[in-house]
């Protein structure tokens, strides 16, 4: 997603100070550089507080005494966002933010009021990465297995100073359980593995497992009451003859099926009907019309709901093609970019080297286009994240209504199937009816179990589509689709390895999801990061991984990760000893040895290697001790401030006007 960040802003608590911004450039590898104690590692908990993280990291004292509001600008899909948010004060953290969007912002000199808060924020920005709102497991509310969040992806956006080295973790925050678990589960999405049609159909999957479940708690239930049934079969029939139903001398052991056969003429028999009363029959007549009320007005619901549905899926299907005959076009006038790009200062064709004569003209119209097309795409990414909510929910209010609309036309059909004489019958003698009234139910149970009735077909129609979505959820096909991931990612960092100066980077490098690390394949066994010695192999294993997720992102065609990266330290490994040796030397810098200012240059050469061939699609931010004398002649590595002799993130003039 092209999300990258413009400017970085802090508003004073001394409102008569002018607000302190820190300008980025997109698309290039940004550096920040300064010695110790100048505010640099702070750079990444202000970004990740401004995004709405859940605590406050930025460290206390001096920036949060000086600082009122932190903000950052960004640019987006839809234009500018400038997110603010309030120092916490004696606090973990603070719900107060500000939110501003349009096409062009304009940053407030002074401290904004809070206009908005921090589940706001988080909703709109899972909205504007087009994440989908179903859970990876149905039953997962409120866990690990919950549906993904904007939160979640900061594991792909930060190599603090803790964790670029580290030969244990290998994503920002994923030292403690829980961010490990959800990390584990939403990496299939982030690949492009999982998608929110696939989730849908596993929701969907999911209901007809439950409502196959108790169809056949019910099936089971019937047979149990009918061979119970059968097995009292004897019992049925002396009970019949004593009410004089049957001949007297009618045998009690019969065969199975002329036992049926008898007490089937029994509930079958007509009686001569007594007096009813009205009251009688207008009790039936209002059951009667109460129910038929009922299966209008579930009638017109369902009728609604599947026309809602229609509709819906028809946007789906349509939204579908639409961003794949953008997709389409985008890639047959991509090459005009580049002919008009390389024959424009010599006039001659790249490729022939003919003359291009009036082909500028045609190339420069081709281009106009192919920025069209990509401002639509950027415009139309996916369909509203609530709309697969409301899809599931459409779905499963049809099932529902299904059922209830099924059960009520039972009754109405049980109701007039009634004959006049079996409406009466209940007024003969009490005993007779009763008992046949039980013979009847268990007759009716009987055929129930051993006919094609409503329950049965049921049941067979569930079984096919619940074959059908199997087979479109293949999990096997997933897994499948999850390797084919992971081998391009092994792909794109093993490329990377040799320019960082990796000890055996020909051993193929292999991303573990469960493990949430590398395996680096020996020729006998496979190891874990851990367990492969030295920080600078460690700090170039983590800054592959990074540079090649953040490859590997812009090769789908909608992925929900921002396209921006923040190293901080990454020359750490490399400064084992600082130069000072006084109190008054602290702001000198730590000594590299030659062949250190070289490890260090090869990690910025990659840099920029990777943010040139992305086409400044990738924003890349580094905070380092390191001075421009050792990067300083990379193209595309950008300085964008210097943090030495008094100048910090904070501003001296804050600091000296407050003491004074």
């Amino acid at each position: 997603m092209n999300f990258q960040i413009k400017e970085i802003i802090l508003w004073p608590r001394n409102r008569a100070h002018a607000l302190r911004r820190v300008t980025f450039r997109p698309g290039v590898v940004n550096v920040i550089t300064g010695a110790s104690q100048t505010g640099k590692s702070a750079i990444v908990p202000i970004i990740d507080y401004c995004l709405g993280s859940g605590r406050c990291a930025i460290p206390v004292n001096t920036i949060r005494d000086q600082t009122e509001w932190f903000g950052l600008l960004l640019q987006t899909p839809k234009g500018e966002l400038l997110l603010g948010r309030r120092e916490p004060g004696d606090f973990q953290s603070t719900g107060d933010m500000f939110i501003a969007e349009g096409s062009s912002l304009t940053v407030p000199a002074s401290a904004p009021a809070k206009n908005t808060n921090r589940d706001f924020v988080k909703t709109y920005l899972d909205e504007l990465a087009g994440l989908t709102s179903l859970d990876f497991d149905p039953e997962a509310a409120g866990t690990f297995r919950a549906r993904p969040s904007f939160r979640d992806l900061a594991a792909f956006l930060f190599q603090p100073q803790n964790i670029i080295a580290n030969p244990d973790v290998l994503f920002f925050k994923a030292d403690t359980m829980e961010h490990r678990q959800k990390l584990q589960t939403i990496f299939p999405y982030v690949l492009g593995v999982l998608t929110a049609e696939i989730l849908a159909k596993r929701h969907r999957l999911d209901e007809l497992r439950k409502l196959d479940r108790r169809l056949s708690r019910e099936l089971e239930s019937i047979r149990q009451s009918s061979n119970r049934w059968l097995a009292e079969l004897h019992i049925a029939l002396t009970k019949a003859r004593e009410l004089g139903l049957v001949p007297t001398t009618t045998p009690t052991r019969l065969p199975q099926d002329q036992a049926i056969r008898l007490l089937r003429s029994v509930a079958n028999r007509d009686y001569e009907p007594p007096a009813v009363s009205e009251a009688s029959v207008d009790s039936v007549m209002q059951e009667l019309s109460g129910l038929r009320n009922d299966e209008a007005e579930l009638s017109l619901e369902m009728t609604q709901l599947r026309q809602r549905w229609t509709e819906m899926s028809r946007l789906r299907r349509a939204a579908t093609e639409y961003r794949r005959a953008l997709q389409i076009e985008e890639e047959r006038l991509g090459m005009s970019e580049w002919f008009l790009t390389n024959s424009e200062e010599s006039a001659v064709c790249p490729i022939c080297g003919n003359g291009m004569g009036q082909t500028h003209e045609h190339l420069q119209q081709l281009v106009t286009s192919l920025q069209s097309v990509e401002r639509a795409r950027t415009e139309f990414r996916t369909l509203p994240e609530t709309f697969d909510r409301e899809y599931a929910r459409v779905r499963t209010r049809i099932g529902n209504l299904s059922e209830q609309l099924g059960a009520v036309q039972k009754r109405i059909a049980a109701l007039q199937s009634l004959s006049e004489k079996e409406r009466t019958h209940r007024y003969t003698e009490l005993s007779a009816s009763r008992f046949v009234g039980r013979l009847e139910a268990d007759l009716a149970l009987f055929d129930n179990l051993n006919s094609d009735n409503d329950l049965l077909k049921r049941r067979e129609e569930l079984a096919i589509e619940l074959r059908q979505l199997t087979e479109e959820v293949d999990e096997r096909a997933l897994k499948a689709k999850e390797q084919r991931a992971l081998d391009r990612l092994s792909v794109l960092i093993s490329r990377l390895l040799p320019d960082l100066g990796v000890e055996r980077a020909e051993d193929p490098v292999a991303l573990s999801i469960g493990e949430l690390t590398l395996k680096i394949k020996r020729l006998r066994r496979e190891d874990f990061l851990w367990e492969v010695g030295s920080g600078s192999n460690w700090l170039s294993y983590h800054v592959a991984t990074a540079l090649a997720l953040q490859e590997y992102f812009t090769e789908l065609s909608n992925s929900p990760v921002p396209s921006f990266l923040i190293l901080d330290q990454p020359s750490q490994v490399y400064f084992p000893k600082k130069i000072a040796t006084k109190p008054e030397d602290v702001d000198l810098d730590p000594q590299l040895a030659e062949d250190d200012v070289w490890r260090v240059h090869k990690i910025f050469e990659v840099l920029a290697q990777v943010s040139n061939a992305l086409s400044q699609k990738v924003q890349i931010i580094v905070l380092d001790h390191a001075a421009d004398t050792v990067w300083g002649d990379i193209p595309g590595v950008f300085l964008v401030e210097e943090w030495r002799g008094g100048a910090k993130l904070v501003p001296e003039t804050w600091l000296r006007d407050n003491a004074e």
